[in-house]
């Protein structure tokens, strides 16, 4: 007959630290799977809040088009190029975007812009909005995470080197991972020199 102690035996000290050795290493494998997975989420969203921002503005520019006044895609009334301030209170004025929108939009992982901020400017934001006008081509990337520059990325916010956005003038865009293809015309463009942020 077997002793009631004996059978109320618990784990050795060895068998403990199998398992969490073993509990280690899945979560060591699991992190890295985990982590991707949550920046790639990040990216499809970051990709939404450019096509939000380049179809507020093609409408913005469909309008004037149509009715004359007011700013083109990145042109003012009066033929001068705005700033990312003067391009946001255009879209803000016409309403096509309210500020919280565009506070929303401009965000993204590792770039939040504050709500006591008075205006927006090129380091405040997620995107590099190039010059645009409505003889542009559609190819034109119009948005670019502030990341890409120049052919190259860079470490700033949001993404670093882990990968970028791009949404062309014309309702394209996509999510791209690789640091290759900052120099992918396919990705980008060949007219790296033409593209020109507003400040």
């Amino acid at each position: 007959m077997k002793s009631p102690l004996r059978s109320l035996r618990g784990f050795t000290l060895i068998e403990l630290l199998v398992v969490i050795s073993i509990i280690a290493i899945l979560a060591s494998l699991a992190i890295p799977a985990i982590s991707s997975a949550l920046t790639r989420g990040q990216m499809t969203q970051t990709l939404n809040n450019a096509r939000q921002l380049t179809i507020a503005t093609q409408t913005m520019s469909m309008d004037t088009t149509t009715a004359g006044g007011g700013a083109s895609w990145t042109v003012g009334g009066n033929g001068e190029q705005l700033t990312v301030d003067t391009f946001s209170q255009e879209l803000m004025t016409g309403k096509y975007l309210t500020e919280s929108d565009l506070r929303k939009i401009y965000a993204a992982p590792g770039v939040i812009v504050p709500a006591n901020t008075t205006n927006f400017t090129a380091e405040n934001i997620a995107f590099s909005i190039m010059q645009t006008q409505e003889s542009s081509p559609s190819d034109q990337p119009f948005v670019i995470t502030r990341n890409w520059e120049n052919g190259q990325l860079t470490t700033n916010a949001p993404y670093g080197d882990k990968g970028f956005i791009v949404f062309r003038k014309g309702g394209d865009g996509g999510t791209f991972s690789r640091p290759s293809d900052a120099t992918n015309p396919a990705a980008v463009t060949t007219n790296y020199a033409q593209l020109k942020p507003l400040q």
